[in-house]
């Protein structure tokens, strides 16, 4: 819920990604007239492309969300805009607040303003859903690690990343009711130290085959979450090409779960100013100037917001649409 600490906590720390910005231009030389010229360089079409790619990608994780928790609450199932509404207005949340208090904030406020499922089964699906949005780059993180550094080859990377990926679907296949009963202890375990209750009841959850924790289920969400990061690796290529950067793509593809994950850590909104470091540092392994570098973080914000501005800009003008129709008069 928000409260007064939390909107004095993302003041503070958007104050602080700013400053952190700064000193990154201060440091790297690259002045504010770069970065704007880099903005009017782009290559329109793959542009385009990468924008398409972060719509996709938001699209994919609302229909994520949805399907979870029509899962715990199938007699109140609501349409995909309606989860594709909130997802995006979390991810324009999320640039202002840290990811953690405006996303998730958001998603709980959704469920719990229109009655769609009750407060502990909402935290369930939102904590569920985000538990399999970072499983994917916490799965290829030792090995994005190992190639970054360069402990092993290209192609031993690439090896090991699918291996993993195919590992995984069979240790779900095998044990995914132990991983899941974890997940929902965990679950469990936080609501109490929030609360500071010694008990908290738990969600009553179905264990059938067609329920939220059936083996089918979990591996569908599994692949469906590795689909969507793949787009999303996509997307950090697309916007290498639209920009014209002198970077290896699979250097691109390699540092992205590092850089996610480090939104765990994160305590300015979006990771601002501090994934901008992570790329330096990284980009910079592979011989990437620091303004390049720069450049590309910056690249990848601004065309984020603006995929998510165009999502809520469609979803204002089909609802002045429908409400102007309302009003329109009606032919015999």
């Amino acid at each position: 819920m928000l409260t007064k600490k939390n909107v004095i906590s993302s003041i503070l720390s958007l104050g602080l990604g700013f400053f952190l910005v700064w000193l990154i231009l201060r440091f790297t030389e690259v002045d504010l007239e770069q970065i704007v010229a880099s903005f009017y360089s782009l290559n329109p079409f793959y542009a385009g492309l990468a924008i398409t790619a972060l719509i996709v990608h938001t699209a994919l994780t609302a229909y994520k969300w949805g399907l979870v928790t029509h899962k715990l609450t199938p007699s109140n199932q609501q349409p995909l805009k309606f989860y594709l509404f909130y997802t995006t207005l979390g991810s324009l949340t999320m640039q202002f607040m840290p990811q953690y208090v405006g996303m998730v904030m958001v998603q709980n406020l959704a469920l719990r303003i229109h009655n769609i499922s009750s407060i502990s089964k909402g935290f369930l699906s939102v904590i569920y859903d985000q538990f399999f949005n970072l499983l994917i780059p916490l799965l290829l993180f030792p090995t994005s690690l190992l190639y970054v550094l360069g402990y092993i080859s290209l192609s031993v990377a690439v090896f090991i990343w699918i291996a993993t990926i195919i590992l995984v679907h069979f240790i779900i296949n095998k044990w995914h009711l132990r991983v899941i009963a974890f997940l929902i202890r965990a679950l469990i375990w936080v609501k109490q130290l929030k609360s500071g209750k010694a008990e908290a009841s738990q969600p009553a959850i179905a264990k059938g085959n067609d329920s939220i924790i059936g083996k089918q289920f979990t591996l569908y969400l599994y692949w469906f979450s590795v689909v969507r990061y793949l787009v999303w690796i996509i997307r950090g290529v697309l916007i290498v090409i639209a920009g014209g950067f002198k970077i290896k793509l699979w250097a691109v593809a390699f540092i992205s779960p590092i850089v996610q994950l480090a939104m765990l850590l994160s305590f300015t909104p979006a990771n601002l100013g501090l994934m901008e470091f992570s790329w330096i540092g990284l980009l910079g392994l592979f011989g990437v100037p620091d303004a390049t570098a720069v450049k590309f973080a910056l690249m990848q914000r601004f065309l984020y917001i603006v995929a998510v501005a165009i999502i809520l800009a469609v979803f204002a003008v089909v609802s002045f649409v429908e409400r102007f129709a309302i009003f329109a008069p009606k032919q015999n």
